[in-house]
């Protein structure tokens, strides 16, 4: 008898419970956070290994020249500046992020037996929700709180900027509602809301 059955006396998927996420679908989420989590940890240590190599070459630069490192993955190649490269940061902290939230969500579910079919694609697509969130939220801090490139950047302008993006990447649901209620915008769920 599952957990849900033994709280409610009622077998999940009746009256109005959500049918119960089968166990091969549920070890193939736990599968996926595993290697998402792993990539995420990895994601994370090239970029931010990449934008302080940015930082560096764009200080030791002359004045009004461009620092680039260029980049090529599967045979597509990218010129990456110290600006992109901090979205790339942003993104890979927003994915860590995501994966440390979701992960805890996982384990405290599927050990309590709570784990609803209907979340496979929020298992999945969260993480990408939390980087773009992660990249926007590296844009928006860096314009107008730390500067990175000039005479006055340290690492420790580099980790705030990582830190926000982390923090966007762990609480992506919640940024993204206060970010709803700020532009007025209602609930995408919501019969004839505005998005």
């Amino acid at each position: 008898m599952s957990t849900v059955a033994q709280l409610t006396g009622q077998p999940a998927g009746v009256a109005g419970f959500a049918p119960l996420m089968a166990s091969s679908r549920r070890r193939l989420v736990g599968l996926v956070n595993v290697g998402a989590g792993a990539a995420a940890l990895l994601a994370v240590v090239w970029a931010y290994g990449l934008a302080e190599k940015l930082v560096v070459a764009q200080d030791a630069a002359a004045p009004g020249t461009l620092a680039t490192e260029s980049l090529s993955w599967w045979g597509v190649s990218l010129t990456v500046s110290l600006n992109t490269s901090l979205m790339l940061v942003g993104a890979a902290a927003g994915f860590m992020g995501s994966m440390v939230q979701q992960s805890i969500v996982f384990a405290n579910r599927a050990g309590a037996e709570t784990l609803e079919r209907g979340y496979l694609w929020w298992y999945l697509l969260r993480p990408v929700w939390s980087a773009l969130l992660g990249a926007a939220t590296i844009v928006a801090v860096s314009a107008g709180l730390v500067s990175i490139g000039d005479e006055t950047t340290s690492t420790a302008g580099l980790t705030v900027l990582m830190t926000a993006a982390v923090a966007a990447g762990l609480f992506t649901d919640r940024v993204l509602q206060q970010m709803r209620a700020l532009l007025g915008a209602g609930h995408p769920d919501a019969p004839g809301a505005k998005v």
